[in-house]
């Protein structure tokens, strides 16, 4: 039986976790970058975490990156 591909599954901040599973880093990242700058646009800030997991149930409580807007809009990874 072939091993399960690990996802990306990305979670914004907020008081109730959902997980959006992607397939790469790079596409995880594009969909923070779409809305982070959104908000940003309002004056808002949002930051987001990313976990690397085979399926849902396998994510653990801490992430591996954890990413948020850099002072000039750029993309901030940061490893957790």
């Amino acid at each position: 039986m072939p091993k399960t591909r690990d996802g990306f599954y990305l979670c914004f901040a907020g008081p109730y976790p959902e997980f959006e599973r992607h397939a790469s880093k790079k596409d995880a990242c594009a969909a923070f970058l779409e809305v982070a700058r959104e908000l940003d646009g309002y004056g808002q800030e949002i930051t987001a975490t990313l976990h690397i997991a085979s399926n849902r149930s396998e994510i653990a409580e801490y992430p591996g990156f954890v990413l948020s807007l850099g002072p000039r809009g750029g993309l901030k990874i940061e490893g957790a």
